[in-house]
C-alpha cells in the first residue's frame, strides 16, 4: 500500500510541474546606418547606444577639463585629451610654491588611450604633489594656458581638491559628489563648476571623440586624432580583417578573443590621403556592448552630403 501511495504521489507531482520551453534564439537584426556630426573642427563629443539605436549624448569638448572616477572606490582622475590636454610633475606641496610653468614643462604625461586608468595624466595624486595642467586647445583653436592642480582627499562619496590660474597665489577648494551610474564626475576648472558630460554608463557604447595616440616610430610622438572610443564598463571590442563584414555572423563574434581596450576601434578606420579622408571599409569591428549582446559594424563614410568632414557614417547589425 506505501508504494502505490509513493508512485500515485510522483504522478501528480510531476504533472503540476510547468513544461520547460526553450529560451527563444535571438534573431539577427537588419543593417542600420548611424551617423553624427563633430563638427568641421571637431568640436563635439557624440554617444552613441547600439541598442536604442540613437546618439545618447552631447557636448562640446570645451565644456570639461577633469573627470573623477565614480564608484566607493574609485580614486583616479582623468583629464579631457580631446583637447591636447597633458600634465606635469612638480616637486612642490602647496600651489602658492609655483606661480609659473618654468621649468617644469619636461615629461609631458597625459591619459593612456587604452583606458588604463593605472596610466593618467595626473597618476599617484595621493604623493600630495602639485600638478601643472597644460589645459591644451579650444575647439577653436586657441591655446588656454596652465593651470595647477593638487587632489587633497577622495572618500567614498567625494573628491576634494584645489586648483588655480598657474600664476596666482590663490586658490579654490571644490568638493565634487562621484555621481552614481555614471563612470566619472566631470568639473571645469575654467568655469569653477560641475559639468554633465557622458550619459549614464549604461546608456552608451560608443563615443566619437578627439584623443591623445601614442606613436612609437620613428620617435615617440603623442599626436591628437580623431575617432572612437568605446564604454570602459562591461565594452568589448575586436577588429577584423580577416573576414568580410557580409561573413561576421554570431558564431563567428562568440569565438573571438575581445578586448577591453577603449581604443580598439580608434582611428584606423579612415586614412588621410592629401587633404581628405578615405575610409578603410575593409575593417570590420564586432562589439559586445554591457548586455552580451553582439553587433558587427563598418565605416562607410567621413563628410556630410555637403562635403565637411568629421561626419562619421557607419553601418551595423545587431548578431
Amino acid at each position: 500500500m506505501r508504494l502505490t501511495i509513493l508512485f500515485i504521489s510522483a504522478i501528480l507531482f510531476t504533472s503540476c510541474l510547468k513544461e520547460e520551453l526553450p529560451v527563444p534564439k535571438r534573431e539577427a537584426g537588419d543593417l542600420k546606418t548611424g551617423e553624427v556630426s563633430m563638427g568641421a573642427n571637431y568640436a563635439y563629443q557624440i554617444y552613441f547606444d547600439f541598442s536604442a539605436n540613437k546618439m545618447t549624448g552631447k557636448n562640446s569638448k570645451d565644456i570639461w577639463d577633469i573627470g573623477f572616477e565614480t564608484g566607493d572606490n574609485g580614486s583616479r582622475v582623468i583629464i579631457n585629451t580631446a583637447r591636447n590636454m597633458m600634465v606635469y610633475s612638480t616637486d612642490k606641496t602647496e600651489l602658492s610654491e609655483i606661480t609659473s610653468e618654468n621649468g617644469y614643462l619636461v615629461h609631458p604625461k597625459f591619459d593612456n588611450a587604452t583606458g588604463n586608468l593605472d596610466s593618467t595624466g595626473v597618476g599617484n595624486w595621493e604623493d600630495g604633489l602639485v600638478r601643472i595642467i597644460d589645459m591644451g586647445y579650444s575647439s577653436e583653436g586657441n591655446a588656454i594656458g596652465f593651470y595647477k592642480l593638487k587632489i587633497n582627499e577622495v572618500t567614498a562619496t567625494t573628491y576634494t581638491f584645489e586648483f588655480a590660474k598657474i600664476e596666482t597665489t590663490l586658490s579654490k577648494t571644490a568638493t565634487i559628489l562621484k555621481k552614481d551610474g555614471y563612470n566619472f564626475s566631470y568639473f571645469s576648472m575654467l568655469n569653477n563648476s560641475e559639468e554633465e558630460v557622458s550619459p549614464k554608463t549604461k546608456d552608451w557604447d560608443i563615443v566619437f571623440t578627439q584623443y591623445i595616440h601614442q606613436f612609437y616610430e620613428p620617435v615617440v610622438t603623442p599626436y591628437l586624432l580623431t575617432g572612437v572610443l568605446t564604454n570602459r564598463i562591461d565594452t568589448k571590442v575586436a577588429a577584423i580583417t580577416e573576414v568580410s563584414f557580409e561573413d561576421i555572423n554570431l558564431a563567428y563574434a562568440e569565438n573571438l578573443i575581445l578586448s577591453e581596450k577603449t581604443n580598439t576601434i580608434g582611428f584606423g578606420w579612415k586614412t588621410l590621403v592629401g587633404n581628405d579622408y578615405e575610409i578603410n571599409t575593409d575593417i570590420s569591428y564586432v562589439v559586445q556592448d554591457h548586455e552580451g549582446i553582439y553587433y558587427k559594424l563598418r565605416f562607410i563614410d567621413f563628410y556630410s552630403e555637403t562635403g565637411e568632414k568629421g561626419n562619421p557614417v557607419w553601418e551595423f547589425v545587431e548578431l
